[in-house]
């Protein structure tokens, strides 16, 4: 170590902190050793205080600081590579990225390699880069100019680069890869495009030394040819700069004359430039992007002493920007600092490295020693391999793995009985002995649409479920019944066919008005009672009706698009299907949807410019504006459940199903309901505060549903007493069984153990007496006490300060099942009479038809209609008194009462067991909100009917235990003024700047994302997203009207794969189709004039779930393309790319395209037949089941071949576009040409036919 003259400094002036040899042992001296290496390359760990080196060995050696003036404490050395190291890239957790000519190597900073990539001595590696964005992938340049993107996660090569030429040094970072050659030019690529060159410039006359860029510049350094001899290099004393936008000219650069020659370049955060210079000499420099000036900072240069003889070779400055680093060709590294002890990363924490030692490269037929400690597994290299591995199992390959094993029957499962570790049930005999399950009858009646396992003959009326079956056995099929009226329906644009007369279109429209007249009346005689295909009263007692029972889709090799769910809701209202994860929130989310005030708050907020990709209240608010404008056709809650997976919170709360769609241990979906609805509601007060804050300082949220309570806490002993304020969205229910045992009666207090002694005295308990107990709730705990300094039993009473302006959820316990006494003298197991009766019941344990008792609780009673709550605020303790009312006509009559508030029965989520130890569903029995009708409506899933009062306020039945229940205030008045003004400051209304100016909380990560599109449609415009030209503010002003026509495409990628069952003989029963999300969403002009086929939205969603298959053949969407900071796309999130379609169908805008079911349903939005204009449905024959595709229809009318290779949505919207005008034009004007649509329909069959629906080639 040389001596060091100055030592470090402080204020801004940099002085020496130390200098050290590069020797290979650390016992030599500088004088006696011969094996001093130069440093070619050096680096700074981003994450600790740790320097990384690499000599012309390919030795790396690691450092870290001493005290001043004293050597680097060298930590690790290790031989990385057989040639010089070029290029050193730190990573966090103390890895380093190498690159010599022979090798790119990954490995830490202990000598543990990761992995390594190779090259060939004829085609070395010539440069390296380092994504500084995403710090997880490399790029490395070998002399022929071929480029690898790798991933260092992985270590795999994800994509090839044809560089052309070879690189010297590469620059990767800020959404721009620049690289200089020999030759002196510079390049400028994007990554989002496939790495295509979109600028260059010739630099220098000779080979560029290094460069260093910013978001929008790079500096260049370099060599000139000289003046009388042109072969000889002379370095260049200026330093170039040029704008990556606009390099055809060169702006203002560094003279550095009087300095001397600049060889090193480097650009740290705090956006100052360093210039390193041959003789050791580095100054920084300041930079003004907007003014293209640069300044030199007098007081920030160092100065190292060199040798004689020697000239810099590396140069670095550390992420803090408090510490440079020189090395030398001599092998001294020279360390400079403005600070006396100087942090060098942002984390400054202490490598934790194995202490130094030499780690030696053992290639194949290298001996290794057993007794070497410092010997790591990871230095052997596997053995080659010709031929692929027995353990390796080819995903294209189709393994026998056996037939499947038989179902068990469900009655079996329900009457489990686990006796040392084996479980026992009763034979049901439902089947005979040795019965093949899988045999050619159970088949011929799925192909028919019969379930073996369920017949739904009694929902159905005997129709099929499928509407191809409909079809094929001449069934007519019961439509959806449509009976409220949409926004822009009926409504004519200048493109619409339907204003003509006797055209097909307005003929269909007509049926379906007839028809929904029909059903209307259908409905109304529903709900009188007066006809018999639903029975209005279900509470049966004993075995669980059909409807009330699990709903479950099934599916035909023609998908879920063929399941007829009309079959099962004849009302106006919407379902939610249930064959999705997490879908055991549907009946909460009906409740919610149910809530008028709620409903219209959340979407008033999800039209707000919200920019949370994970806000709930937004994705509940699009929702609900689906269910709002579904007109009975069953919807998916598909992207509200998919945030609610991401969102860490739920996790934390275990409100979510496992991959089995079980829950976490002993929860139970009742319980779990009860903290989704808590969770839901504290999130929609958070994220609507912006929108709902009161006068009085009061959420609305919590003005709505909740009310406020006092917590008092009283230390006996010493009297101490603490209060504490807060809001409660929800009652807890004390259980009517009580407390058991000492410990719980002790901790609930004296309440419980009163309870208790009712229970065992065989008085009753009151579903209104538990209410008031638990509105004012007195519990005995043992806490610390603040005053007493110890450990007391603290009373705590909880009891509410304020009636509620508008709801009070109501959470109801489990239930214990009872236990049977001994056998009587007869030998009977049937219990006599229940543990417990609540008021309103004097029945006992249910017993089915076979005698056998039930073995499940039941709360045998009555729910109460409605109730008063009544605040006695003039005694000390305020106690809240609950009364009861009478009928419903009473509380709707909206007589006067004496207490504070009134509030009456609104809606009831029940959990339903279909066998008393079976799986457990709920279903929500809600009000109907429209006066007129009245009633009740049950909602189990996708199925939707009418039901009688008395079904659901009886609780006699041991299959339905009530989970949760809603009252609403009668006078809601307070309410209603306060959303009013609300809804007046933010309607809802989506803007349309979403399409006029579109952007996405994403393009700060994708920033400068540009893809070329060369069709000849869009002429000179050049799109600002993608493919895409933003609307104007003319077709703005159409979108508002209504009158907008558009063309419609989407494609998307696999999630799951389906699953299939197969039987021996071939045939194959779905039992989970595949699942798809949005990957491409593409709309384009078909309002005519010069921008008449154009996109004005084509968005890639962003998807951060594991895709199971890209469908790159039918979608275009490549590895990467989704990912952001790996697509070279300009990617929008699944919420932004909604609210565009939400904003168009809520408009009223008409939308052609081809296959519009499918599409929208996985777009998981519902669009009213009037607007839609499907090809698809246009071109279908009533003589023919085949639907014709879009490829073959274009073919027909354009002569032209689309989708010759990977799909586009543009392309196939823009072609939709085209097969609709053919209609028009044949629909309109009956075509001598081309003929009137039946003719059309005929040539287009007949062509199908003679070429096999395959296009030919032209």
């Amino acid at each position: 170590m040389a001596t060091t003259e100055g030592g470090g400094g402080g204020d801004g002036y940099w002085a020496e902190y130390t200098q050290t040899w590069n020797l290979v042992q650390s016992t030599e001296s500088a004088a006696d050793s011969d094996e001093v290496w130069p440093v070619f390359a050096a680096a700074f760990a981003p994450d600790s205080e740790l320097i990384y080196t690499g000599d012309s060995s390919g030795r790396l050696t690691t450092y870290t600081l001493g005290d001043l003036s004293e050597p680097l404490d060298r930590q690790t050395s290790f031989a990385c590579a057989q040639t010089p190291l070029h290029r050193l890239f730190a990573l966090n957790d103390n890895r380093v990225l190498a690159q010599s000519g022979d090798v790119l190597q990954l490995c830490t900073a202990g000598g543990r390699r990761i992995f390594g990539k190779t090259t060939t001595p004829n085609d070395p590696f010539t440069a390296a880069a380092l994504n500084t964005t995403t710090r997880t992938d490399a790029i490395v340049c070998t002399s022929a100019g071929a480029g690898s993107l790798i991933d260092l996660d992985r270590g795999t090569v994800v994509r090839r680069i044809n560089l052309e030429t070879s690189s010297v040094v590469l620059d990767l970072e800020r959404g721009a890869l620049t690289s200089a050659t020999a030759d002196g030019l510079l390049a400028v690529r994007d990554p989002r495009a496939n790495f295509n060159l979109v600028h260059s410039a010739s630099a220098f006359s000779g080979p560029v030394s290094d460069i260093a860029t910013t978001s929008n510049f790079i500096f260049a350094c370099g060599t000139k040819a000289g003046v009388e001899n042109a072969y000889q290099m002379s370095p260049d004393t200026v330093v170039r700069v040029y704008d990556k936008r606009n390099m055809s000219k060169t702006l203002e650069g560094i003279n550095c004359d009087t300095t001397g020659t600049p060889s090193k370049l480097s650009v740290n955060d705090d956006g100052c430039l360093w210039i390193c210079h041959d003789t050791g000499y580095a100054e920084a420099w300041s930079i003004d992007p907007p003014a293209h000036q640069h300044q030199l900072l007098g007081d920030i240069f160092i100065e190292p002493a060199l040798g004689e003889y020697a000239y810099v070779s590396a140069f670095c400055v550390s992420p803090t920007g408090h510490a440079a680093l020189v090395a030398d060709t001599d092998g001294v590294i020279h360390l400079w600092s403005d600070q006396e002890y100087p942090q060098l990363s942002a984390g400054g924490s202490d490598p934790d490295l194995l202490p130094s030692h030499e780690i030696p490269i053992y290639t194949r037929g290298s001996e290794l020693s057993i007794d070497d400690e410092y010997i790591s597994l990871s230095v052997v290299s596997m053995s080659q391999v010709k031929e692929p591995l027995l353990s390796r199992m080819d995903n294209n390959v189709l393994y026998d793995v056996g037939r499947p094993v038989s179902f068990v029957d469900p009655e079996i499962m329900g009457h489990l009985k686990k006796i040392d570790s084996v479980e026992y049930a009763p034979n049901p005999r439902n089947y005979k002995r040795n019965q093949q399950a899988f045999g050619p009858k159970w088949r011929s009646k799925w192909k028919d649409g019969v379930d073996a396992f369920k017949d739904d003959a009694e929902l159905t009326q005997g129709r099929s479920k499928f509407l191809s079956v409909q079809r094929h056995r001449g069934e007519q099929n019961l439509p959806p019944v449509t009976g409220s009226t949409i926004l822009n329906e009926g409504r004519v644009s200048s493109i619409d066919t339907n204003a003509s007369h006797g055209s097909p279109i307005i003929q269909q429209q007509q049926q379906q008005q007839q028809q929904q007249q029909q059903l209307q009346q259908q409905h109304q005689q529903l709900l009188q009672g007066a006809t018999g295909r639903f029975p209005v009263d279900m509470a049966t007692g004993g075995k669980v009706p059909k409807q009330m029972q699990r709903m479950r889709i099934e599916y035909s090799r023609f998908g879920v698009e063929d399941f007829d769910f009309s079959l099962y809701n004849p009302t106006c209202w919407s379902g939610l299907e249930g064959n999705i994860s997490n879908a055991y929130a549907n009946p909460l989310l009906q409740m919610l949807f149910f809530m008028p005030e709620f409903r219209t708050l959340v979407m008033s907020h999800c039209a707000t410019d919200c920019s949370d990709t994970k806000c709930l209240s937004c994705q509940m608010g699009f929702l609900f504006r689906m269910l709002e404008t579904a007109n009975g056709t069953s919807c998916q809650a598909t992207h509200l459940l998919n945030t609610l997976v991401d969102r860490s919170e739920a996790t934390a709360l275990a409100l979510l199903e496992d991959a089995h769609g079980k829950l976490a241990d002993g929860a139970t979906y009742s319980i779990v309901t009860q903290r989704l609805l808590r969770f839901f509601l504290e999130q929609a007060s958070n994220e609507c505060a912006s929108l709902s804050d009161t006068c009085q300082g009061q959420r609305f949220v919590e003005q709505a549903v909740g009310f406020p309570q006092e917590t008092k806490t009283t230390c006996p002993a010493c009297t101490h007493t603490l209060l504490r304020t807060s809001h409660a969205f929800s009652i807890d229910l004390d259980s009517p069984q009580g407390s058991s045992g000492l410990a719980n009666l002790l901790a609930g207090g004296s309440a419980s153990v009163r309870r208790a002694e009712k229970m065992r005295s065989g008085k009753k308990t009151d579903i209104l007496e538990l209410l008031q107990q638990s509105l004012v709730r007195c519990d005995t705990t043992r806490a610390w006490c603040s005053k007493c300094k110890k450990f007391q039993f603290l009373s705590t009473l909880k009891r509410m300060t304020q009636t509620p302006d508008g709801y009070i959820v109501v959470n109801f316990p489990k239930l214990d099942p009872p236990l049977l006494p001994p056998k009587n003298a007869t030998g009977s197991g049937i219990a006599q009479t229940p543990l417990f009766t609540l008021v309103g019941s004097d029945h006992g344990p249910s017993v089915s038809s076979s005698g056998e008792q039930q073995m499940a609780a039941s709360w045998q009673t009555s729910l109460p209609l409605g109730f008063t709550l009544d605040l006695n605020r003039q005694s000390e303790d305020q106690q809240v008194h609950v009364g009861a009312l009478g009928c419903s006509a009473g509380l709707e009559d909206g007589g006067e009462s004496s207490a504070d508030a009134t509030y009456q029965l609104a809606a009831v989520i029940s959990t339903i067991r279909d066998t008393p130890r079976g799986a457990e569903h709920l279903l929500v029995h809600i009000r109907n909100p429209d006066k007129q009708q009245g009633g009740w409506l049950l909602f189990n899933d996708f199925l939707v009917q009418p039901v009688s009062e008395e079904s659901v306020v009886g609780l006699n039945d041991w299959w339905r235990s009530p989970s949760v229940a809603l009252y609403g205030s009668i006078d809601r008045q307070l309410l209603a003024e306060t959303l009013a003004d609300i809804t007046r400051r933010h309607p809802y209304k989506i803007s349309t700047r979403i399409l006029t100016n579109p952007s996405s909380v994403l393009d700060r990560l994708t920033a400068g994302s540009r893809r070329a599109y060369n069709s000849s449609l869009t002429g000179a415009y050049v799109p600002n997203r993608n493919q895409a030209v933003p609307l104007t503010k003319d077709e703005a002003a159409l979108v508002e009207s209504g009158d907008l026509v558009c063309a419609f495409d989407a494609e998307f990628v696999v999630l799951e794969a389906a699953k299939t069952e197969v039987f021996s003989d071939g045939t194959q029963r779905v039992l989970q189709p595949e699942i798809h999300t949005l990957a491409r969403l593409s709309i384009v002009r078909a309002n005519g004039g010069s921008l008449h086929g154009v996109p004005f939205i084509d968005d890639y969603v962003e998807t951060a779930r594991p895709i199971a298959d890209l469908a790159t053949k039918y979608s275009g969407i490549h590895a990467g393309d989704l990912t952001v900071g790996t697509s070279p796309y300009k990617l929008s999130t699944m919420k932004e790319a909604y609210k565009k379609l939400r904003l168009l169908v809520d408009s009223g805008c008409i939308i052609i395209g081809h296959g519009l079911k499918h599409d929208f349903r996985v777009c998981n939005i519902v669009v009213p037949a009037s607007q839609q204009r499907d090809t698809m449905t246009l071109f279908q024959s009533p003589q023919h089941i085949r639907p014709i595709a879009l490829r073959f229809l274009y073919w027909f009318f354009c002569m032209k071949n689309i989708q010759s290779g990977e799909h586009s949505s543009v392309e196939d919207a823009q072609s939709a576009l085209k097969v609709y005008e053919n209609y028009r034009r044949c629909a309109e004007t009956g075509d001598n040409d081309i003929g009137g649509i039946e003719d059309i329909l005929d040539q287009i069959y007949e062509a199908g036919s003679r070429l096999a629906w395959k296009t030919p080639d032209i």
